[in-house]
């Protein structure tokens, strides 16, 4: 049985330039937040492509999370999105 979340995130398969187009097209985030955000994306993806452990990943992309997490559940949506992708987890 898959739980609600993991559909949701299996439902989830995004390139990292839809994520930003999708904030992009976010109207309640200001022009600082939606650059912040992107480049926030484009780190996720530098990260992505080292040939380091996951562990090591992982404590990249924590603050990226949590800094997507306190901007809105949409935000929050597109980048745990991108970060399931990179198949941190074990």
């Amino acid at each position: 049985t898959l739980f609600p979340y993991t559909t949701l995130f299996r439902s989830i398969d995004i390139t990292f330039e839809q994520a930003k187009q999708q904030i992009e097209d976010m109207p309640g985030l200001t022009d600082a937040d939606t650059e912040k955000i992107k480049s926030q994306i484009d780190e996720l993806e530098n990260i992505a492509k080292e040939q380091t452990p996951k562990k090591k990943k992982w404590e990249k992309v924590k603050p990226i999370l949590k800094f997507a997490l306190d901007k809105g559940a949409d935000v929050a949506i597109t980048i745990m999105g991108l970060v399931m992708q990179m198949k941190l987890g074990a």
